[in-house]
């Protein structure tokens, strides 16, 4: 696709000098942002046929194989490191993230961030425990798999993935285009990356969930995700109009 004129609607021609080498045209990023909605509309289509199957079955054939292979794996310190992932989202842990977290942004500077990061984990909570309760998918039974505890509320989808992608999606995010280049900057975009990939095996292993829940909670994270940094983008970008409305 080739890019057109500049035209005055073009951020390349009112942002600073210094700003506009940095900035993409207007068409090109009026692209990226269809191919943005493209990829949203098709993780919500996949995720509503997921949720829908997940409704009438309690679990899928692959399921049953795949859980099974993931509960085998026996090398030494994987079975205490996923149960120490999962901790992270078990009971109140979740929500000492969120707040202090949140908490911690606000007092470094960063309000917008920290309020995001509260409201929009928060919300993701509440909306993904009502779509537990609609879809009423019943958790794996031990009779099928080992289940290594007692797991309550439903199954579809993972409450821990949905939590960790959104939560630490979200922080992944902010280090990614917050943070300078450097070993701190490494470091907080690979550690959420490697939590989020780890809490999707670790619920399979523990027998809390099927891996279509897992899948499935990918999806519903991911989309919200989606929403969280779209929130911020949009406030972002007024915030700085208002800003350059008053410093003219």
């Amino acid at each position: 696709m080739t890019d057109g004129p500049l035209t005055g609607d073009d951020p390349k021609e009112t942002a600073d000098a210094a700003v506009a080498d940095l900035i993409v045209s207007a068409p090109r990023a009026a692209a990226r942002a269809r191919w943005a909605e493209i990829v949203f509309l098709v993780a919500l289509c996949a995720y509503t046929v997921l949720a829908v199957l997940a409704h009438r079955y309690a679990y899928f054939g692959w399921d049953l194989s795949l859980a099974r292979q993931i509960q085998s794996v026996s090398f030494p310190g994987f079975h205490w490191a996923m149960v120490d992932v999962s901790i992270l989202g078990n009971e109140f842990v979740p929500w000492v993230l969120i707040v202090g977290t949140g908490l911690a942004l606000t007092g470094a500077g960063l309000r917008l961030e920290g309020m995001v990061c509260i409201a929009g984990s928060s919300l993701g909570w509440l909306v993904n425990q009502l779509l537990k309760f609609l879809i009423g998918r019943p958790r794996p039974s031990d009779l099928l798999v080992d289940v290594a505890g007692v797991f309550n509320f439903n199954s579809f989808p993972s409450g821990h993935v949905v939590f960790f992608t959104e939560f630490f999606g979200f922080m992944l995010f902010l280090a990614h285009v917050l943070l300078k280049r450097g070993p701190l900057r490494q470091v907080l975009r690979i550690l959420p990356a490697l939590l989020i990939v780890s809490v999707g095996f670790s619920r399979v292993y523990l027998g809390a969930h099927w891996p279509s829940d897992v899948a499935g909670a990918y999806l519903a994270g991911g989309l919200w995700l989606m929403v969280m940094i779209e929130v911020y983008r949009r406030i972002k970008e007024r915030q700085k109009a208002k800003f350059s409305d008053t410093a003219g």
